[in-house]
């Protein structure tokens, strides 16, 4: 597979990096909960409302960062907004006050809503013929920083006041690249008709079938990821290595299905992986609770890699549909559709309260199903004959 990749031009693995880098913070929060709550003597809910606040920052946001960016382009937001998400993340930590600290997480998630639109737009750009490819790295890197960002803040955390000052270094050394990069990314020359097309008139019943299926998977991918840990540990009383286990299991086959989801969109077409991936989904899921032991790892991989191995299909195909606002597709599907998923938890999670934990994996099973009858409303446009933009070299 690696072979596959050695045609990806430099400034596409610069901003998968970027994007690795970026979403150090997302990660790092998750981590720093405990170390806050001690710090200012904070409530369970008033934790929960931070992560509330980075996570509307940073996915509900980034659609309006996409609609001003494909107006006006606006390179300088990759490296800026980069470099505020690694800011606003360390005075979080050096905050002398609770509501200062409301304040940075949200600056953080708002460097962080910044960054994805321009970023993937260019993704999407620097990628040529293999978008598919291109983009499933670019997402993939976001991935890697969110699982980093766990481990780099748990060691900085054990590493006392100067350790929190080492969290800006990465930030810090790949800000330079990224402005000369901004710098070097011209002005499109000419556009087909399509690029012209107003937002108004790029919104249709596909797309918002598209948006339909992203906001499916993501629910389905973080009720997996949030319950999981609850379901072994607080219901079947099991053990919390045996949970966290089969948690890395499912985050790291994500990063296996992305990439080859990527390369499979470039051949067979985004639809078709969509199609092909969904209903299984619902089958594994079903048939999760029945299993124990190596059969549970297996299930759980699976179900990762056809979940993530989409992804970037829906990323690429929702930039197709909108040729001329391509940042704002990009935070349609990157942030809007993927927060609201993340906030379907919460309706989850009422429901575990009244109807006990079991019963929100046989929803979970339920919302590929629903995915797939969308995805069959999905109309996979053409490739535009001629060139949308000039990139300077």
């Amino acid at each position: 597979m690696l072979k596959t990749f050695n045609s990806i031009p430099g400034k596409v693995w610069l901003l998968v990096a970027a994007h690795c880098i970026t979403d150090l913070s997302q990660g790092s929060l998750l981590v720093a909960l405990p170390y806050l709550k001690a710090k200012f003597g904070l409530s369970y809910a008033e934790v929960g409302f931070l992560v509330l606040i980075q996570n509307l920052t940073s996915s509900v946001s980034q659609p309006i960062f996409g609609y001003f960016s494909d107006k006006t382009p606006r390179p300088w937001l990759i490296p800026c907004g980069c470099l505020l998400s690694g800011i606003a993340m360390l005075a979080s930590l050096i905050s002398p006050s609770y509501y200062f600290l409301h304040i940075s997480t949200a600056l953080c998630g708002l460097g962080i809503a910044a960054f994805h639109p321009e970023a993937a737009k260019l993704a999407n750009r620097y990628s040529g013929t293999a978008k598919g490819k291109g983009v499933s790295l670019f997402v993939v890197g976001g991935n890697a920083g969110f699982a980093l960002g766990s481990l780099f803040m748990a060691f900085l955390l054990s590493a006392g006041d100067v350790g929190k000052l080492v969290y800006l270094i990465p930030f810090v050394l790949i800000f330079y690249p990224l402005y000369q990069l901004s710098r070097s990314v011209s002005q499109p020359v000419h556009q087909s008709k399509t690029a012209k097309a107003s937002l108004q008139h790029s919104f249709s019943w596909p797309l918002a079938a598209l948006l339909g299926v992203v906001l499916s998977r993501s629910t389905v991918a973080a009720g997996v990821t949030t319950f999981l840990p609850l379901y072994y540990v607080s219901y079947l009383q099991g053990s919390e290595l045996y949970a966290s286990s089969l948690l890395t299991v499912f985050l790291a086959a994500g990063a296996i299905g992305t990439l080859g989801g990527g390369i499979l969109s470039d051949r067979y077409g985004s639809k078709r992986i969509m199609l092909w991936s969904i209903l299984p989904i619902s089958l594994l899921l079903y048939f999760f609770k029945m299993t124990t032991g190596l059969e549970v790892f297996i299930i759980l991989t699976l179900v990762s890699i056809l979940l993530s191995c989409a992804f970037s299909s829906t990323l690429v195909l929702a930039q197709q549909m909108m040729p001329g606002n391509i940042a704002i597709a990009s935070g349609l599907t990157l942030g809007l559709s993927v927060g609201l998923g993340a906030l379907g938890t919460v309706v989850l999670g009422k429901i575990a309260d009244i109807w006990n934990m079991p019963v929100i994996f046989d929803i979970l099973a339920v919302l590929p199903v629903l995915g797939f009858l969308l995805t069959l409303y999905i109309a996979e446009p053409e490739e535009p004959k001629e060139k949308l933009v000039s990139v300077k070299t």
